[in-house]
C-alpha cells in the first residue's frame, strides 16, 4: 500500500470495502461537503454535531487511517500529519 496524503483521499480509496469503513466512506462521498484537507481538529469539528453512531464510524475510520499512514521519504512524520 502506498502512502496517502490526506484523510479524505484515504477515505475515497475505501469506498469499495464491504464493511463499516467502506459504508462510511461512501456516505462521506455522497455528502459532498466533507473538508478536502486538514488535520484531525478540522474533521473532529465536522462531526461535532453528528450522532454518536456517526462519530463512532468516524473514529473507526480515523484509527485505520492513522494506522495505515506511511512515513514520507523526506520526513519522519506520516504523510497527512502536520505540525
Amino acid at each position: 500500500m502506498t502512502a496517502t496524503a490526506t484523510f479524505p483521499h484515504w477515505l475515497s480509496e475505501q469506498k469499495g470495502r464491504d464493511d463499516e469503513v467502506g459504508a462510511f466512506a461512501a456516505d462521506i462521498a455522497a455528502a459532498g461537503d466533507f473538508p478536502d484537507s486538514g488535520g484531525k481538529p478540522i474533521f473532529d469539528g465536522y462531526f461535532e454535531n453528528a450522532s454518536p453512531e456517526e462519530k463512532a464510524r468516524y473514529d473507526r475510520a480515523w484509527s485505520e487511517f492513522t494506522a495505515s499512514a506511511q512515513p514520507s521519504p523526506t520526513s519522519d512524520r506520516p504523510e497527512g500529519f502536520g505540525g
